[in-house]
Formats: structure tokens, C-alpha cells, sequence
């Protein structure tokens, strides 16, 4: 009697599980785009934004996962554009400089970043441009 109401209650299922959170695949910002002849990440701008931090994203997309967030006035390399997000490349981390990133020289060809230092994706309306 007992094993027979244990193999019942092993078969009764609950509520369904909820669906798993789906994400855009994680993408790097590439580098290299402006040619052979210009540094990796053409342009030098500072976090800005209404907010005092922003939200870095690993892909290009408002429903990509959040990687990071950067408080404002922070260094950034502005590599890869598309629509109203900017690609950039920052040091983190109390021993890194903007110069660690190694975007500030040419690459042979465009490909994604896979430096030391972090990536990610940033609303380019957030981002100040300072130089490039």
C-alpha cells in the first residue's frame, strides 16, 4: 500500500516550470573596421548619460544580458557602431589602463576584440566622443 501511494506521488506534477530566459548570443565589438592603416578603435569617448552608471551589454540588443555596468566620466574605446549602440573597449580593474587595451594601433584585419581588457555594447547616446 505504501509503495503503491510513493509511485503515485512520483507521477503527480506540479505547476510547469518557467520558461528559461532567452538572451541574443554574446557578441564582441569589433575592431579593425577603419583599415590596416588606423588604430583598432578609432575614436576615444567618456561614459556619460543621465544616470551615474551605465549599462554595458554583450551584445548589441536591449535584451542582451547586462555584462557590466561603468560609472560615468569612464574611458572608453569606441570601436564597432551598429544603430543606437556603440562597441566599446575599457580597462577594468584598479592595474589597467585605457593604453593596456591594446586598440590604440593598427590591426592586419577587422576581427572581434579578444584582448585583456573588457567589451561590450553601450547605448552610443551615453558615450561623450573626446577624440579619434
Amino acid at each position: 500500500m505504501i509503495a503503491a501511494l510513493l509511485l503515485s506521488l512520483g507521477t503527480v506534477s506540479g505547476p510547469p516550470a518557467p520558461e528559461a530566459e532567452s538572451f541574443p548570443e554574446p557578441r564582441a565589438p569589433m575592431i579593425g573596421l577603419d583599415g590596416p592603416s588606423l588604430d583598432a578603435c578609432g575614436g576615444l569617448g567618456r561614459v556619460g548619460g543621465m544616470y551615474r552608471k551605465q549599462v554595458i551589454r554583450d551584445a548589441p540588443e536591449e535584451g542582451a544580458r547586462t555584462s557590466d555596468t561603468l560609472e560615468q566620466s569612464t574611458l572608453v574605446w569606441l570601436c564597432e557602431a551598429e544603430g543606437d549602440w556603440q562597441g566599446v573597449v575599457y580597462a577594468s580593474g584598479e592595474f589597467q589602463e585605457p593604453g593596456d587595451c591594446r586598440v590604440s594601433s593598427p590591426v592586419a584585419e577587422p576581427r572581434a576584440y579578444d584582448g585583456p581588457c573588457r567589451a561590450g555594447w553601450v547605448l552610443a547616446k551615453d558615450v561623450e566622443f573626446l577624440a579619434g
